[in-house]
């Protein structure tokens, strides 16, 4: 008798360690997977015949905000690259020549995979045009000028790819001459999502 009474405690162990690996093993995983994020990735396209590029022309544009609306209406912040961890004022040449072939990133993140109704940027130009690399013209803007920019246009975030927001801005349009100066009207669209 004194035997199995020693025996006891080791079979209510290894029965203790049964049940506790059925336990783990089978109630506590459920069928779901987290969908890979895609890349949001928002490129600057000018159109100029008036003022040419060339690397003594310039035109700045500051942007401090770009932002992507979900079709929940949730909004993702859209920084200037994939290393960023937050969103600083950046200042792009419009006559740069990577802003001819919309090779000019001015913002990209990681984004939830599916669908987005559009793109609301911050945007100031600068107070100045500079060509052929002395002529200093100025910029005027509207007294109800709004930095705001809203582009509605529909587009889709899919795993584990990016999808690439050109947008355009016609300098032609945008800069109206003036006697001496560039009145600024914000001409800008998104000329394409690939």
């Amino acid at each position: 008798m004194k035997a199995r009474w020693k025996c006891l405690p080791l079979e209510i162990t290894l029965q203790c360690l049964l049940l506790a690996v059925l336990v783990l093993t089978s109630g506590c995983q459920y069928d779901y997977q987290t969908p890979l994020p895609g890349i949001i990735e928002v490129r600057l396209k000018t159109v100029s015949k008036n003022i040419p590029f060339a690397p003594n022309n310039n035109f700045v544009l500051k942007v401090s905000r770009i932002v992507a609306v979900r079709e929940d209406q949730s909004q993702l912040l859209v920084y200037e690259d994939l290393k960023s961890i937050q969103r600083t004022t950046s200042v792009y040449n419009t006559l740069d020549d990577r802003a001819r072939d919309s090779a000019l990133v001015i913002g990209m993140s990681y984004a939830p995979p599916g669908r987005y109704v559009g793109i609301i940027m911050s945007v100031v130009p600068a107070d100045a045009v500079i060509r052929d690399g002395y002529r200093i013209i100025t910029v005027e803007k509207l007294p109800d000028f709004d930095s705001e920019l809203k582009f509605h246009q529909p587009f889709e975030v899919f795993e584990s790819r990016s999808t690439a927001i050109k947008l355009a801005i016609n300098l032609d349009s945008t800069l109206v001459q003036r006697a001496n100066s560039y009145l600024f009207v914000p001409y800008y669209y998104i000329s394409a999502i690939e």
